[in-house]
């Protein structure tokens, strides 16, 4: 069983994962935290990324319809 798998099955705990990835609960706490950092990355990434597209407006929205 991978991190992603074990991860996905039981979600942020820390002893479940540990114990089905044989590791200690320390090492699944750190594989936690990376995943939740990369995951927050990626939402303020995708944030900036359509600020910058739509300079600020929402797509598809018509003036007519404010």
């Amino acid at each position: 069983m991978t991190f992603l798998d074990a991860y996905a099955k039981f979600g942020p705990d820390t002893m479940a994962i540990a114990e089905a990835l044989d590791i200690k609960e320390h090492e699944a706490d750190r594989l936690i935290n990376a995943r939740l950092n990369c995951g927050y990355a990626e939402r303020l990434h995708a944030r900036r990324i359509k600020k910058i597209a739509y300079a600020g407006k929402e797509p598809f929205v018509s003036e007519w319809a404010r």
